[in-house]
């Protein structure tokens, strides 16, 4: 891990996109004429980190797949996880196979 604070920025942002039923992916999800986005919500503006490692995941998992065949949603999950393993915490099992 290139940056040790990216572990809590990662599993906030696990929080943000779990925390009221279930994970989505729109915590990632960009401002556009019918989104209101949660990255420029008051609460996370200027102080949710992480969404270039989350980029430079996709990025990679899409070239080895072939397309975009993982959601989003278990990418934040996933990475939220290990970077706490990473750092020494405790790790969870993650149910994948989310849609975004």
């Amino acid at each position: 891990m290139r940056q040790q604070r990216m572990g809590t920025s990662l599993l906030r942002l696990f929080f943000h996109d779990c925390f009221v039923q279930t994970c989505d992916g729109s915590i990632l999800l960009d401002p556009a004429p019918n989104i209101d986005s949660e990255k420029i919500a008051v609460a996370n503006a200027n102080s949710v980190r992480g969404y270039d490692a989350i980029d430079r995941i996709r990025l990679e998992l899409d070239k080895t797949c072939g397309g975009p065949v993982v959601s989003c949603a278990d990418i934040v999950a996933v990475a939220a996880r290990d970077s706490v393993v990473a750092l020494g915490g405790p790790t969870w099992e993650v149910q994948l196979g989310r849609r975004d």
